[in-house]
């Protein structure tokens, strides 16, 4: 269990050594012609946020909506500096919509909290009938000017639409114990290998909370073998399973990702044992289980990528078990298609 836990410390480490900056978008002031506040049937903030969070900024910014009832309607630098301040983000976008007779106009500022000012300014117009084109327009500046501020790169999503149907083969190797006290008392410390094949559809590419998001399903095909304990009869146990999870892909920036999965499988256990004074027994049994796993993974090259990751086993048996089963490995993709 020590060597668990050490492992999940360097993966929590790993994991959380990607930062990106947080951009919030604030309500916006609407008025009319005459500068009274009025509402309007759409929702300005909203609309220009839903454009924004689709653009992935090679996963190093990332866009949160807030909510008029915490704040209100933030009308000055005081106001964006106490959200930016309040909130841990490093920008904040806010400003207002003036509907008049005939037309919209709009003016949105971009606060910096580490320059304590206004860095951008975007402004937009149309006539009345056009309000969704105001908005793309809006909007569009915006990115362009997220982009001439940052230097990143806004469309890469919108490039790549899809993700390639892709195939990839994972290896790792992997050393685990039961949760057991009962077959921890007999068996050493478990080694495996894991050998899968790992399919990516050609799924349509999504940005959720900042981060784009693929899916893939895996095969996996995984040898164990343990051996007992000084204390106990000499014995040796083989382990062969397959599994199937899903798994989703998070992907922080270009190199930096984890994934969640989950799955059902099967595995026959094979055991020799010499009892004292006996000789020696075969046994074997056949079990179901479901597994959860959580996992790291740093992009080396197009073809090569690094991983860490933990999976979790629930054996369905009688005198079944938990298991935790930390491994490193490598991921080798061999082929790539388009739609």
């Amino acid at each position: 269990m020590n060597k668990t836990k050490v492992f999940m410390i360097i993966f929590l480490l790993f994991a959380g050594s990607v930062f990106a900056s947080e951009i919030a978008v604030a309500p916006l002031a609407v008025y009319d012609s005459d500068g009274n506040k009025i509402k309007l049937q759409q929702n300005p903030s909203r609309d220009i946020f839903n454009r924004l969070e689709k653009h992935w900024f090679e996963g190093l910014l990332h866009f949160s909506l807030l909510d008029e009832s915490r704040y209100g309607i933030p009308l000055s630098v005081v106001d964006a500096n106490k959200i930016c301040s309040v909130e841990k983000k490093e920008f904040v976008l806010y400003g207002f919509v003036k509907k008049y007779d005939a037309n919209f106009y709009a003016d949105v500022k971009l606060y910096s909290l580490k320059e304590k000012k206004v860095v951008k300014e975007f402004f937009s117009g149309d006539d009345a009938d056009h309000y969704e084109r105001m908005i793309n327009v809006l909007s569009s500046n915006i990115l362009d000017g997220l982009e001439d501020l940052t230097g990143l790169n806004q469309d890469e999503v919108i490039k790549e639409k899809y993700h390639e149907l892709e195939l990839r083969i994972p290896a790792s190797l992997y050393y685990w114990s039961p949760i057991d006290g009962r077959w921890n008392e007999k068996v050493l410390g478990i080694a495996g290998l894991n050998a899968a094949a790992e399919l990516y559809p050609p799924f349509p590419n999504l940005v959720i909370y900042g981060m784009k998001t693929d899916f893939s399903a895996r095969l996996n095909l995984s040898w164990n073998i343990a051996t007992n304990q000084t204390s106990t009869y000499p014995l040796v146990l083989n382990d062969i399973s397959v599994s199937f999870p899903l798994i989703a892909h998070l992907h922080f920036n270009d190199l930096h990702s984890v994934y969640l999965g989950a799955g059902l499988g099967y595995e026959i256990e094979l055991m020799s044992i010499r009892p004292k004074y006996e000789s020696t027994q075969f046994s074997y049994q056949n079990i179901f289980y479901a597994e959860t796993l959580v996992g790291y993974e740093l992009k080396l090259s197009e073809t090569v990528n690094l991983f860490s990751e933990i999976e979790f086993d629930f054996h369905f048996a009688n005198d079944g078990f938990v298991s935790i089963k930390p491994s490193i490995g490598a991921s080798f993709s061999v082929y790539r298609g388009h739609r």
